[in-house]
């Protein structure tokens, strides 16, 4: 790592966090649920029940607002704090944290993405060279390829997994474009 690589790893660390805590009622769960959900979705980490913590990077007030007006209308409370800067020790664990999370998300975009790869091959063999089938692997790496870039928004931290998902996406859009090249080619040999 170079001086200038660990002065931008020094400044990754820098990050200033908000810290967002919440309380709903037990039932029903579904405002529980719903600001679980969607703190994930901004990149939350959480630390505890009801407690994450999300690079202010990420934060967008808007977001959390409605999430905070979901919660308070279900009977709840939602609490908001800004964090200008941890310790670095603890930086560098949230920074950890917060890659460890990432790269578990990448790891379900290789597993979907071999999946899309499996299901290619099963049509394959089957004989299935069909504008439908290929229709709905379209749709289904278009979904992946979105989940993706939705992931790599929220890497903050340069998680070492993305560079796999990649990989497997790009990996699984090479098959599908062979599959469609073949379903096309089959149909122009076969008579109406």
């Amino acid at each position: 790592m170079s001086i200038e690589d660990g002065e931008v790893a020094a400044d990754a660390l820098r990050r200033s966090w908000v810290v967002v805590t919440y309380r709903t009622p037990k039932e029903p769960s579904t405002a529980r649920v719903a600001a679980w959900r969607r703190l994930h979705r901004l990149g939350g980490l959480y630390i505890g029940p009801s407690v994450c913590l999300i690079p202010r990077d990420l934060t967008e007030q808007r977001a959390l607002d409605q999430i905070a007006g979901g919660v308070r209308s279900a009977g709840g409370t939602f609490d908001i704090l800004v964090v200008d800067a941890f310790a670095e020790e603890a930086q560098a664990l949230l920074a950890d944290r917060f890659n460890s999370a990432r790269d578990a998300e990448y790891s379900e975009v290789v597993e979907r993405a071999e999946a899309l790869k499996a299901e290619l091959k099963r049509e394959g063999v089957r004989g299935k060279f069909t504008f439908a089938e290929v229709e709905e692997n379209e749709a289904d790496l278009g979904r992946l390829k979105r989940w993706l870039g939705t992931i790599g928004g929220r890497d903050l931290f340069g998680a070492p997994g993305r560079s796999a998902a990649e990989q497997a996406v790009r990996e699984a859009a090479d098959v599908l474009q062979r599959f469609a090249e073949l379903a096309a080619r089959l149909e122009e040999e076969t008579p109406p």
